[in-house]
């Protein structure tokens, strides 16, 4: 999951960069992927899981 928000900021910075077409629908995908990331760490966090 520590992969998927490395990705996740890379591609926001990539999304950041362009103003529109591909390089746009990069930074959308990007906080698509950050939120997932942040629920996952989250229960993680309350349930007291290590990662996978």
């Amino acid at each position: 999951m520590d992969m998927i928000l490395l990705l996740a900021i890379v591609l926001l910075l990539i999304g950041g960069l362009g103003v529109g077409g591909v390089i746009g629908a990069l930074g959308q995908i990007a906080w698509v992927l950050i939120i997932v990331a942040v629920i996952v760490i989250a229960w993680r966090v309350i349930t007291g899981r290590r990662a996978v």
